[in-house]
C-alpha cells in the first residue's frame, strides 16, 4: 500500500487533517472517564449537585464536540480515498491499454478487469481505514494504558498483558488467514472470465443450448471461490471471540483486584470505574484493531497485484520516421521465429516487401499467418531474428510511432456500441462527415448505410451486434482506411463478405491506396492473387513463394489451392476458401 502513496498527490492537507481530527476526537474521548471518577468521588460522595452538573455540562460538550470533530474527519478521509481510488483506477486502466499483447494475453482479461475494479475499490477502503485510524487506534490504546498508570500502576499492568495476548492471537489468525485471501482473489479472475465469456457468447451459448452446462462450469468456481473464503473466514472469526474473552478476563481481573482495593480504602470508587472506562476502550480498539488487520491483509494482496500492473515496464513514445526510401525495403522479415507458450508459430520466416508493393499470405488454419501480421504490427515481438520497417529495426521503433504508421484490419474488428459514423471515425481526430463517407465508399459500405434508417447515425448493439458479419468488417477497414497509414494489414478481413463485394473491395484499394505498402491474409486464393508477392505458408513456414503465376508454375501447394477453388460451382468455392 505504501507504495501507491503518489496517488495522494494534491490531497496531502487533507490527508494530514482527516487523522488529526480522529486524533482530538481521542483526546475528548480519553478525558471523559477522569471526569466521571471526579463526578463519583467529589460530586456525589459530598453531595454538591452544582458540581455534578457543571462536569456533566462538559462531558456533553465533549460528546458533542467529538461528534462534530469525528464527523469532519470521516469526511475529509472519504474524499481523500475517493480521489486515491478514481488517480489509481485511471493509471491502472492506462497501464493496461499501453502493455505489450504478450503480457495481457498472459494476465488474461478476466484478472485485469478484476484488478481494475476489485482490487482498487479494497486498496480505496483499506486507506479510507488507515486515515480514520492510523493516529486514533495507537493514541486511545497507549493513552488508556498512560491513564491507568496514573490511576493505579499495578491494576494497569493487565493492560499490558492483554496486549501481548492479543498481539499473539492477531498475528496467528492473519499468517493463517492472509494465504487463504490471496487465493481468493485469485478464485476472482476465474468468476470473472467466465461470466465475460457467458455474456459475449450468450449467443453460442443459446444457439446450442448449454445454458445448463455453462452454468454448472460458473457454479463450480463460485464454489472454489465460496469454499476458500469460508475457510478464511472460519479463521477470522476467531480473532473477536478470542478478542473478547481475552479482555473480559482483563475486566474481571480489573474488577477483583480493583475491589480488594475499594474495601480496603486504596482506590476510590470513581477511580475504578474509570479503570474500567479506560479498559473498555481499549478493548473496543483492539477489536477495531482484529478488524483493520483483517481488511489490511486482503488490501495488501490486492495492492500486490495492482503494484504488478503499476510496475510492468511499457516502451516509451517517441518519433521516429518509417517511410523508406526507394532503396530500402519497406518491410523484411529475416529468419524470423515466434513462439508462444512453448510452441512456435513460425519458424525461419524471411521476405521482403518492397514500398508501395502487395504482399499475399495464405496458407491453412494454424499456419502462422496472423501470427506474421502480429509481429508486423509489433503486438508480438519475436523469439529469434530480425524485423525491419522501413529500413529501421522493430526493436527501435516506439509501439505509437509504429502504429501510426501501420494500419491493422483483424479478422473480428471490435465495433462499439456507437453510431457507424463514430465506429469509422474513432480513428483519428478530425473525423469529419466527408473522409467517413470516403473512407465507408472505399470499404463497399456506403451502399449498405443507405439503407439504414438514421444513415452513418445508426447506432449498431454492443459489439455490432445489429451488423451482419461482412459490414462489421467492412466498418473495420473503412476505420483504418481513415486513418491514411503507409502500411496496412489486412488479417483475413474480408472472409465474411462474398466474392462480387471481395473483388470491388480490392479494386477500390489498389485505387485509394496506390502508394500504400500492403499485406493481405487470406483463405481465399482470389483475395491475394493479383498481389506482387505470395507466400504459402504450412506449419509456420514457408512453403513456397512467388507470384500468382510463379506459384502455378511451381505445380505445389498453391497449384492445388487453385484448382480447388476454380474447379468448384460458384456456390462451393466460398465454402472450399475455408476448407
Amino acid at each position: 500500500m505504501f507504495k501507491l502513496a503518489r496517488f495522494l498527490k494534491g490531497r496531502i492537507t487533507a490527508t494530514i487533517s482527516a487523522p488529526l481530527c480522529k486524533l482530538i476526537e481521542a483526546i475528548f474521548e480519553l478525558s471523559v472517564p477522569m471526569i466521571i471518577a471526579n463526578v463519583l468521588d467529589v460530586g456525589v460522595a459530598s453531595g454538591d449537585k452544582s458540581y455534578v452538573l457543571k462536569y456533566c455540562s462538559i462531558i456533553a460538550a465533549l460528546a458533542v464536540g467529538g461528534f462534530l470533530i469525528s464527523v469532519t474527519g470521516q469526511f475529509l478521509a472519504s474524499k481523500v480515498a475517493l480521489g486515491f481510488g478514481t488517480k489509481l483506477r485511471e493509471e491502472t486502466f492506462a497501464k493496461i491499454n499501453s502493455l505489450p499483447v504478450s503480457v495481457a494475453d498472459r494476465l488474461g482479461g478476466a484478472s485485469l478487469v478484476t484488478r481494475l475494479t476489485g482490487d482498487v475499490m479494497n486498496c480505496q477502503n483499506a486507506l479510507n481505514m488507515f486515515l480514520r485510524l492510523v493516529m486514533r487506534i495507537p493514541f486511545v490504546l497507549i493513552g488508556s494504558f498512560v491513564m491507568s498508570m496514573i490511576i493505579d500502576p499495578v491494576v494497569s499492568l493487565m493492560f499490558l498483558a492483554m496486549a501481548i495476548v492479543l498481539g499473539s492471537v492477531i498475528t496467528c489468525v492473519l499468517k493463517l488467514t492472509l494465504p487463504r485471501v490471496k487465493k481468493a482473489q485469485r478464485n476472482l479472475d476465474e468468476i470473472s472470465r467466465l461470466s465475460a465469456q457467458s455474456l459475449t457468447g450468450a449467443r453460442v451459448i443459446r444457439a446450442f443450448t448449454k445454458q445448463a452446462d455453462a452454468a454448472e462450469e460458473f457454479d463450480g468456481a463460485a464454489q472454489t471461490t465460496a469454499h476458500t473464503n469460508i475457510v478464511a473466514a472460519r479463521f477470522s472469526a476467531l480473532l473477536n471471540p478470542l478478542t473478547f474473552a481475552v479482555v473480559n478476563l482483563a475486566i474481571i481481573a480489573v474488577l477483583w483486584f480493583g475491589g480488594v482495593k475499594v474495601e480496603s480504602g486504596r482506590l476510590l470508587q470513581g477511580e475504578l470505574v474509570a479503570l474500567i472506562n479506560y479498559l473498555t476502550q481499549a478493548f473496543f480498539v483492539i477489536v477495531t484493531i482484529g478488524n483493520v488487520f483483517s481488511v489490511f491483509t486482503r488490501s495488501s494482496a490486492c495492492a500486490a497485484r495492482v503494484n504488478e500492473i503499476l510496475d510492468m515496464s511499457v516502451p516509451e513514445d517517441g518519433t521516429l520516421d518509417v517511410i523508406p526510401d526507394d532503396e530500402t525495403p519497406a518491410v523484411e522479415f529475416r529468419n524470423v521465429c515466434f513462439a508462444y507458450d512453448g510452441d512456435y508459430d513460425v519458424r525461419g520466416l524471411s521476405f521482403t516487401l518492397e514500398r508501395g508493393k502487395t504482399l499475399g499470405i495464405i496458407g491453412g488454419t494454424g499456419s502462422g499467418k496472423s501470427t506474421v501480421a502480429c509481429l508486423m504490427d509489433g503486438l508480438y515481438a519475436p523469439t529469434s531474428g530480425r524485423i525491419t520497417i522501413g529500413g529501421r529495426d522493430l526493436t527501435e521503433i516506439p509501439p505509437a510511432t509504429l502504429r501510426r504508421n501501420v494500419g491493422f484490419v483483424m479478422q473480428e474488428g471490435y465495433i462499439y456500441s456507437r453510431t457507424i459514423a463514430e465506429n469509422i471515425a474513432i480513428a483519428v481526430d478530425d473525423g469529419s462527415a466527408e473522409r467517413v463517407a470516403h473512407a465507408a465508399e472505399t470499404a463497399c459500405l456506403d451502399g449498405n448505410v443507405e439503407g439504414f434508417a438514421n444513415g452513418y447515425d445508426t447506432v449498431v448493439g454492443e459489439r455490432g451486434v445489429t451488423l451482419s458479419g461482412g459490414q462489421k468488417q467492412r466498418v473495420a477497414i473503412a476505420r483504418t482506411l481513415i486513418r491514411g497509414t503507409p502500411y496496412m494489414i489486412f488479417d483475413d478481413s474480408l472472409s465474411a463478405v462474398d466474392s462480387d463485394t471481395d473483388a470491388k473491395i480490392r479494386a477500390q484499394l489498389r485505387k485509394e491506396c496506390k502508394d500504400v505498402t500492403t499485406v493481405i491474409i487470406a483463405h481465399r486464393l482470389t483475395t491475394v492473387m493479383h498481389a506482387d508477392n505470395i507466400i504459402v505458408m504450412d506449419g509456420g513456414r514457408v512453403a513456397e513463394q512467388g507470384s500468382h503465376k510463379q506459384l502455378l508454375e511451381k505445380n505445389g501447394i498453391y497449384k492445388r489451392i487453385y484448382d480447388l477453388q476454380m474447379a468448384l460451382p460458384d456456390e462451393l468455392k466460398e465454402e472450399a476458401a475455408h476448407a
